[in-house]
């Protein structure tokens, strides 16, 4: 079972991108402007990128007004207890629950790929955002 516990301070703001490459990192990064420096095109749909010498076109995918986007690390796990059922037998088979805290918002998440622009019909990321977002609304609509 996994819990999200709202971080009672103003989560900061943060920049989500999906790399065609395979990087042994998974959370934040000190890039500097000499490492990583993204041109956003003036429309604000698309990225280009160079990331060791590789040119990377990104498509900027807006997320829906109404949605919540934060970045959830996992924490460590704790047993949940039923108040209203003190028996030993019922707080045995309680499930483990994970707690996830609220690290970070974002608003758009940027979809790279080598040489070429991701679009909706072939990348599976972008595809894969997209369908998400609609199961989430068509399972909210009931």
């Amino acid at each position: 079972m996994l819990a999200i516990k709202k971080s009672e301070n103003k989560t900061p703001s943060c920049a989500v991108s999906i790399l065609p490459c395979r990087i042994q990192h998974n959370g934040p990064v000190n890039a500097s402007t000499r490492h990583w420096t993204p041109e956003v095109s003036d429309d604000g749909k698309s990225n280009t990128a160079y990331f060791r010498g590789r040119k990377l076109n990104g498509t900027v995918v807006e997320l829906p007004d109404g949605y919540e986007d934060i970045l959830l690390p996992t924490t460590s796990p704790s047993t949940a207890s039923n108040p209203l059922d003190d028996s030993e037998q019922e707080q045995d088979s309680t499930p483990e629950t994970k707690v996830l805290g609220q690290l970070a918002t974002f608003d758009k998440i940027t979809v790279y790929g080598h040489e070429v622009q991701p679009d909706a019909q072939e990348d599976v990321y972008v595809k894969g955002i997209n369908e998400w977002i609609g199961l989430a609304g068509a399972m909210n609509s009931f």
